[in-house]
């Protein structure tokens, strides 16, 4: 395949700043760029994958580019009190914003086995290590539980799969909600959706997916992702990791769009059931 070429910048309309906090039982989602959200429920707020750097590299002159702003500035953010990493590649583990966060909000961070190494340098209230399947209560009740998906980790040659990958079930008054991080599709769902039950809302990957003969050991196409809406029963699916970061030049830039428009077709979901959120839109999810 060959590639395509994608412009070299993208002014997005501004979006008003996230709310403060939500109430209990309320679930509010705002997608900030690539696979940063900030999840808001009951009076919690989460930040996944936060990068608000310019490139997804070791430098500030090495990496994929960046053709978008972040929806959102991160000075506008509000107070975040949980950081979820689900894996250490550089565009969803970077240490310049981690950084910058842990200064302004000093959140608690969980990642999986040996990404605290990681994040040594930033220092930090509270970083805490998670094997798949194994869980952090953070308030009576509340629950966050790191469960496997299908991807890899590593931030150069010589330390592939040295530290663990996997994506996070948050559980609360507000009902379940599924971050599944960078992954293709796999079997892994059926047994999330075994040990937990009435997703309110699941974050699943709808980009980077070409070319496919690659990629789909790594990374779900739109296709992968109605599927795995559909395995895992969820009310209220968001799509991520798309148009940030010229990271795979074989698909145009809106090619996510398009195959999800298709995708929801195939299998018979409406376009209500799985949203395409704007560069820093929020959007309340319905119980």
């Amino acid at each position: 395949m060959e590639t395509v070429e994608w412009p070299e910048w993208i002014d997005d309309p501004p979006q008003p700043p996230p709310i403060d906090r939500v109430k209990e039982g309320e679930l509010r989602i705002t997608y900030v760029n690539h696979s940063t959200v900030l999840i808001q429920m009951d009076g919690i707020n989460i930040l996944t994958d936060p990068i608000w750097s310019e490139r997804a590299g070791p430098y500030s002159w090495a990496g994929a580019k960046r053709v978008r702003a972040p929806g959102v500035k991160i000075e506008d953010l509000p107070n975040i009190d949980i950081i979820l990493i689900s894996h250490d590649h550089y565009d969803h583990l970077d240490i310049t914003s981690l950084q910058q966060l842990n200064e302004t909000h000093q959140p608690i961070i969980l990642a999986g086995l040996g990404v605290k190494n990681r994040l040594e340098s930033i220092g930090g209230k509270s970083i805490i290590e998670l094997d798949w399947w194994q869980d952090y209560i953070y308030t009576a009740g509340r629950r966050i539980t790191f469960v496997p998906s299908r991807h890899n980790s590593g931030r150069g040659m010589f330390d592939k799969n040295k530290t663990l990958w996997g994506g996070f079930v948050i559980e609360g008054q507000a009902g379940n909600v599924l971050f599944i991080g960078d992954t293709a599709f796999g079997e892994f769902l059926k047994e999330i959706k075994k040990e937990f039950s009435h997703f309110r809302l699941a974050i699943l990957p709808i980009g980077s997916y070409e070319k496919r003969w690659f990629m789909k050991t790594q990374h779900m196409n739109p296709d992968d992702a109605v599927r795995a809406h559909k395995m895992v029963e969820v009310a209220q699916s968001v799509g991520i990791h798309f148009a940030t970061f010229e990271e795979h030049p074989e698909q145009t830039i809106d090619a996510h769009e398009k195959d999800l428009k298709v995708a929801l077709e195939k299998y018979t979901v409406p376009e209500s059931e799985f949203w395409i959120l704007k560069f820093g839109e929020g959007r309340e999810v319905a119980k």
